[in-house]
């Protein structure tokens, strides 16, 4: 198995259970069977391009999300996990209230390597 099906299999794996999803709810939200998800899990199955661009919308997150290897992703996941939560929390809140929110929840995110920056100086 080379670096990127690594980086690959170990995103999928934390967005799914970021939204707490089992690989049976994944498998059934894609319509697909859970042994395809396994198998893509375990390394012995490749998705195909449809399939990859249907997890990622069952996941609501952007396909390049499961390519990425970057540090400051990894580090960003706690932020991340943070912001969906609180997304997630708003749910019950008016379209334009979850839009206020997502805005606001979006600056402090563009802002946090900024934030941090300045707190070494």
């Amino acid at each position: 198995m080379d670096k990127n099906q690594e980086d690959f299999i170990s995103n999928l794996k934390f967005y799914r259970k970021q939204k707490g999803l089992s690989q049976e709810k994944l498998a059934e939200l894609c319509n697909i069977s859970t042994s395809t998800i396994g198998c893509i899990e375990s390394a012995h199955q490749n998705p195909s391009f449809e399939l990859i661009l249907t997890i990622s919308e069952k996941l609501n997150i952007h396909p390049a999300d499961l390519f990425l290897r970057d540090a400051s992703k990894a580090q960003n996941r706690d932020l991340y996990s943070k912001y969906h939560e609180l997304i997630t929390n708003c749910e019950h809140l008016p379209e334009y209230q979850q839009k206020t929110v997502s805005q606001l929840a979006q600056s402090l995110a563009d802002a946090e390597p900024a934030y941090k920056a300045s707190r070494k100086n």
